[in-house]
């Protein structure tokens, strides 16, 4: 009879043991597989160092699993628009064209549609390669301009809408035309035709749904 408790006792003791470096603390690990070992009615086996309310698992019914709540957040989102200075200006001109107008109605509506989340609109103009810089940044400076007018004109918040001219663009496709050899001035103008553009920034405040636990 000693004997069997001093056998209880060690088995005890080295279930302590195992649980202290065990992959489940205060349950007792298959070491194979580091997961919990099971009696046959499907319960984990716990050791006598098992705290519930520290160690207890949702997979062994120890401790309710946490619940992931989708919850409706606001998010900073930024769109970006281009619109291409041959549709909307003649060459070397600031004045919007007539169907410029019917062209910008959409972005209108658009920029009203976020109401106050709508936080800023940022208008930045370049030219292509032809003209001095001064000339150029003048010109940039005037389409984005004028583009805030109109925007302002049909009801875009003032205060909202900034513009500024970037003169030449920096990353142009004047090297890549060149390279071209075209025959003629108007076939290269209409090559670099995608640096002729006012470039439009929408900074609008979106409802994104996250996981919040």
């Amino acid at each position: 009879m000693i004997k069997q408790l001093k056998v209880s006792a060690l088995l005890g003791a080295l279930l302590v043991s195992t649980s202290a470096f065990a992959a489940h603390p205060g349950y007792l690990d298959d070491q194979a597989t580091d997961k919990v070992v099971r009696n046959n009615y499907g319960e984990c086996w716990r050791t006598a160092s098992f705290d519930k309310a520290k160690d207890g698992l949702v997979e062994c019914g120890d401790r309710e699993a946490v619940k992931v709540v989708v919850a409706p957040v606001m998010v900073l989102v930024q769109e970006k628009i281009s619109l291409s200075a041959d549709v909307f200006f003649n060459f070397a001109k600031a004045t919007l064209r007539p169907e410029a107008k019917e062209e910008l109605g959409p972005l209108v509506e658009k920029l009203k549609a976020n109401g106050d989340k709508l936080q800023s609109v940022e208008l930045a103009g370049y030219t292509d390669f032809y003209g001095s810089d001064k000339y150029n940044q003048k010109l940039s400076q005037e389409r984005a301009d004028t583009v805030r007018t109109f925007l302002v004109e049909n009801g875009v918040a003032a205060e909202k809408v900034t513009a500024v001219g970037k003169g030449k663009a920096a990353d142009g496709l004047t090297q890549e035309c060149k390279a071209k050899k075209l025959k003629t001035q108007a076939e290269m103008k209409a090559c670099v035709a995608g640096d002729r553009r006012v470039d439009v920034t929408i900074n609008a405040m979106k409802e994104s749904m996250v996981e919040q636990k």
